[in-house]
């Protein structure tokens, strides 16, 4: 099964983020959303209704995940070169 979200569908979970204090939002795919400064872009209806970007509201940070013990040597150092 294929679905997918249209922008009014990501508008309404915006709400539903925001009404419920959640922490952001997410997504497992990106590569059919339109381009960023479309006005149909999924990714950003998301970010603009949860405050935008430039530093407004949204916390900008890169990833602080560390998995020293990782039997896998890409993880344990750090995703080098990713």
């Amino acid at each position: 099964m294929i679905s997918y979200d249209t922008p009014q569908v990501v508008a309404q979970k915006v709400d539903y983020i925001k009404n419920t204090h959640l922490g952001g939002a997410m997504w497992w795919e990106t590569s059919g959303d339109k381009p960023a400064n479309s006005s149909e872009s999924l990714i950003n209806i998301a970010a603009q209704g949860l405050g935008g970007y430039e530093g407004k509201t949204m916390e900008k940070q890169l990833n602080c995940l560390e998995y020293p013990f990782s039997k896998y040597d890409n993880l344990k150092a750090g995703m080098p070169n990713e």
